[in-house]
């Protein structure tokens, strides 16, 4: 998954992502499988190109930050949208 944003600029609370460069890459189809896994994403809407968002808000540490990105790996896999 590669930032929208540099490092420098980008906030502490929401991430954002561009979306996987897979033809067959839809947000909706994503958003159920991650949730399945227990996390929620938000979509990119504020910017031009395909992203998507992660909110890191609230009472959250390492682990539970090291398991929204193994969810989120995981079913980029599972689609098989990354190898």
């Amino acid at each position: 998954m590669q930032l929208f944003l540099p490092p420098t600029l980008q906030a502490p609370i929401i991430l954002t992502f561009h979306a996987p460069a897979h033809p067959d890459y839809q947000f909706q189809t994503f958003y159920e499988a991650v949730r399945e896994r227990g996390f929620v994403l938000y979509p990119g809407k504020l910017t031009s190109q395909e992203t998507f968002r992660v909110g890191c808000i609230g009472a959250i540490d390492i682990a539970e930050i090291e398991q929204a990105c193994h969810a989120i790996v995981d079913t980029l896999r599972q689609l098989g949208w990354i190898q």
